[in-house]
């Protein structure tokens, strides 16, 4: 986030300190409770926004060398993304063109020069091309420079790895200009400089809650002092939060208790992460959660219409994870679970209620619009 950005932001903050007062929007807003839980909608949702948007299934740490790889389901495709020993990164549906086996069955790894299917034998380089088929001279005419691994489009840049997970057609450019995507929020992406940093750890949990009901659970603080008294919410003012439409995604930031110290240092001196956590969501089902010294990445992913699997990233920067301690970063990572299992258990309840019949529609106040921006532009994602 570029200086001058910070300093707004703090000063927002700090007038709602002031004049006790919350970032209010237009007007309270609402949707519907059936989005939760409908199967067509939860259907055109996968098919839509898990289909044809980019979606980050990794991080440039895991993919440093030639022969890295990182495979990822969670969107529901079968995906493959590796280096090859041109530098490049590619990526793959993670299925034999002989019989639909996963070619890679393990998670992520390094040192790969081929992929080679474990059913029977057929072998693929870094590349996707077909370069092997056992038996060959038995087993019939096939054209290996049509039976390659299926490409997907894929984009590396800020540290991540994004893919739209459908399979391109034949000859289509793999290349995705993600800057298009990610619009306004580039400059601050560009800003935080994450390209080097390293993964310090990724934990999957599996939430019983809708993929967006997972999202919603970040873009308020509103709960906090009720929720999170004993873990997150001494480190925060009360409901003391700023937001904003970055063209299809989220800004937003949250005072942390230190926020008064600005007021008697001089302007040019702010810097927005020592007083505030600096959140973007990354339409659709990305939060990244900057502090001073690392970086949390939250992808939420559709199991069901009543299930989700949420992936935590932590990112660090080398220089500044080589000052502290082990064990300051596993405190972090801890604390971060911890609120999340506080949100889970609530959200458990929310998403058991909503079939009910008590409640026709979820009810989001002025301080909570970025609740409203994000559901409408689900909406409108869908409805294309």
């Amino acid at each position: 986030m570029q200086h001058a950005d910070q300093v707004a932001y703090i000063e927002r903050l700090l007038k709602m300190v002031r004049t006790n007062t919350r970032d209010d929007g237009p007007g309270i807003s609402h949707t519907s409770v059936e989005e939760y839980f409908d199967q067509g909608r939860y259907d055109r949702e996968v098919a839509r926004l898990f289909r044809r948007h980019p979606i980050v299934v990794g991080f440039s740490a895991q993919l440093r060398k030639p022969g890295d790889f990182v495979t990822h389901d969670e969107t529901g495709q079968p995906i493959l993304v590796a280096r090859g020993t041109d530098g490049k990164l590619r990526a793959f549906l993670n299925v034999c063109r002989h019989r639909s086996a996963s070619v890679e069955t393990k998670p992520c790894g390094s040192g790969k020069r081929a992929f080679v299917c474990p059913y029977h034998g057929w072998s693929y380089d870094l590349t996707g091309r077909l370069v092997g088929i056992t038996d060959s001279a038995w087993f019939g005419e096939i054209d290996k420079a049509t039976h390659g691994l299926r490409p997907l489009a894929v984009a590396e840049k800020y540290g991540m790895v994004w893919v739209v997970p459908a399979a391109l057609e034949d000859g289509k450019d793999a290349g995705l200009d993600i800057d298009s995507y990610l619009g306004a929020v580039v400059p601050d992406l560009e800003s935080w400089n994450m390209q080097g940093w390293e993964l310090h750890s990724s934990v999957p949990i599996r939430p019983r809650m809708n993929w967006k009901l997972v999202i919603d659970t970040f873009l308020e603080l509103y709960h906090f002092r009720y929720l999170h008294g004993a873990s997150v919410y001494p480190l925060f003012l009360d409901n003391i939060s700023t937001y904003e439409q970055k063209d299809r995604h989220l800004r937003f930031a949250a005072a942390k208790i230190t926020l008064a110290q600005c007021e008697t240092q001089p302007k040019e001196t702010w810097r927005l992460l020592d007083h505030a956590i600096v959140l973007y969501q990354l339409f659709p089902n990305t939060v990244l959660a900057y502090t001073a010294d690392h970086c949390a990445v939250f992808t939420s992913f559709p199991v069901s219409p009543d299930e989700a699997v949420m992936n935590v990233a932590i990112l660090v920067d080398p220089v500044e994870r080589a000052k502290k301690p082990e064990s300051y970063w596993t405190t972090n990572q801890r604390l971060i679970l911890a609120a999340l299992e506080e949100d889970f258990a609530v959200g458990a309840t929310i998403q058991r209620n909503f079939r009910s019949g008590a409640n026709r529609q979820q009810t989001f106040g002025k301080f909570e619009k970025a609740l409203g921006w994000y559901h409408q532009e689900i909406e409108r994602a869908i409805s294309l």
